[in-house]
């Protein structure tokens, strides 16, 4: 963990919690002009300069940040470094959306990158069937692992009908996360039922909730925060980045936490 504290990355998210009042993590999903047809920066806008905007504008009033590789492949490992620093300015964790997936020896070069650039977890496939494994080299390099439970894109409604040993793969792979890692990423949206999230309440023990799909995708913040309580955080993107006034978009987010009783 390249922060400026000796936290864990749970200490350093609680603390974050309790200093903002809030439970959003934003998410820094800024869209490269001309790579699609809308929510995009404009052709004029530098990405970095608007990251880093983002995180001195919002940071008192947010609990963490995340950003997926995908939209920073564009950035230098130093231009990565100034957003993750800026990031612990404020003494706020910030979470690389890797996905990783990968044999040993690749996964370990992957975490070495991610603490070179300063952050402090990342997220993880369960596929591969390495979670100990991820779990353990996270944690020598003082990162937290965060790992997809449940995703609510359709196409991963196969996780929920798929078994092993008579128990669902969903339900598996929350058992082994909750034994060896930090979070989960649990979906909001889509084929995911109020059971589904019952299921794996049983399943998970004080472990961080990362729960994208509330926002732009609709997805039901009242059930999540039911079941979980504190230990739910809610990952809001482009609702956020791309309103005109981010700060108080956010605002109305912690007001809505809020009024759901937390």
């Amino acid at each position: 963990m390249q922060t400026d504290t000796e936290m864990t990355f749970n200490a350093l998210l609680q603390f974050s919690k309790k200093k903002s009042n809030s439970r959003i993590c934003v998410g820094l999903d800024l869209a490269t002009y001309g790579s699609r047809e809308s929510n995009t920066l404009k052709k004029e806008q530098n990405k970095l300069e608007i990251i880093i905007n983002l995180i001195n504008n919002l940071a008192p009033e947010c609990c963490a940040f995340k950003i997926n590789r995908q939209y920073i492949l564009d950035l230098s490992i130093e231009e990565i470094q100034l957003i993750t620093e800026t990031a612990h300015k404020f003494k706020k964790p910030i979470i690389i959306d890797h996905k990783l997936s990968d044999i040993g020896s690749t996964n370990e070069q992957a975490i070495y990158r991610f603490s070179q650039e300063g952050f402090d977890g990342f997220t993880a496939s369960p596929y591969p069937g390495n979670i100990q494994e991820i779990a353990q080299m996270g944690h020598s390099a003082m990162l937290a692992s965060f790992f997809l439970v449940l995703m609510s894109n359709p196409e991963a409604i196969w996780v929920k009908n798929a078994y092993l040993d008579g128990l669902a793969i969903f339900q598996y792979i929350a058992r082994l996360a909750d034994k060896f890692a930090d979070g989960v990423v649990i979906g909001t949206t889509g084929h995911i039922t109020e059971k589904d999230l019952q299921l794996l309440k049983y399943e998970l023990h004080n472990k961080v909730i990362l729960a994208p799909g509330i926002g732009a995708q609709g997805g039901n913040m009242k059930i999540l925060l039911d079941l979980f309580e504190e230990d739910v955080i809610f990952n809001v993107g482009r609702s956020i980045i791309y309103d005109r006034d981010p700060l108080t978009k956010l605002r109305k987010f912690n007001i809505e936490v809020s009024e759901s009783g937390f």
